[in-house]
């Protein structure tokens, strides 16, 4: 049996558990999300989740809740980064593999309107740990770049209310949180599996084929004038 992973994370991660249960439970992963919970506040229960889960990996994915300004008043984008490396820390020191994905697209906050660069710091963050996340032993995966549209919100068949995921936002991003974490090959190269491109080389097989026998008959046609 795969050994454990185990989800820490914010609203996001809670209800990610809970519309895609039967992931969780088929990939041997433990959901343990905290609604309204900031990266700091995460902080104070990483450690404990980790050994109460004994899970082997750890995904972490929170960070948007600091920008919402949640514990009330205004963080920095790399503030928040130094709160997420130091998580990474100490998973590494701990012997756990980790993981840390992107926060979310978000054009705005849904219950904190006075923050006016929501998608602006959600970028900065991501930025960050795109660069720097291996050098805290973590593999960094981006589900921003599945679910954001060309202004960076969240595309609207994805979310619920522009920052929370929908079902279908979360099935969007799961073959890419799988492959990461191993639970399923990686795709190949262009997107096309090995099933599509052996049926895609038969056909053009069949094509070379079929031109092959058209000459020929056009050769014996005209000989026979």
């Amino acid at each position: 049996m795969r050994e454990p992973i185990v989800f820490i994370g914010d609203s996001i991660t809670e209800l990610w558990g809970f519309h895609r249960a039967g992931t969780f439970e088929a990939y041997n992963l433990i959901p343990r999300g905290g609604s309204g919970q900031t990266a700091r506040w995460i902080t104070m229960r990483f450690r404990r989740d980790l050994e109460e889960t004994r899970a082997r990996g750890v995904h972490l994915l929170c960070g948007v809740n600091d920008i919402g300004r949640n514990e009330g008043f205004f963080v920095p984008a790399d503030e928040i980064a130094r709160t997420l490396a130091g998580m990474l820390d100490e998973a590494r020191a701990m012997g756990v593999k980790a993981w840390i994905g992107s926060i979310m697209p978000a054009a705005s906050i849904p219950w904190n309107p006075e923050v006016r660069d929501a998608s602006a710091m959600i970028a900065a963050v991501n930025a960050w740990l795109r660069d720097h996340a291996h050098e805290h032993g973590a593999t960094f995966i981006d589900y921003h770049a599945v679910l954001a549209t060309e202004t960076g919100g969240l595309r609207p068949e994805y979310g619920t209310d522009g920052l929370h995921l929908s079902p279908a936002g979360y099935a969007a991003i799961e073959p890419l949180m799988l492959a990461a974490l191993g639970r399923i090959p990686p795709p190949t190269p262009g997107g096309v599996g090995r099933g599509a491109a052996k049926v895609r080389r038969r056909w053009i097989g069949l094509a070379v084929a079929a031109a092959a026998l058209l000459g020929a008959a056009a050769v014996l046609v005209l000989g026979a004038r």
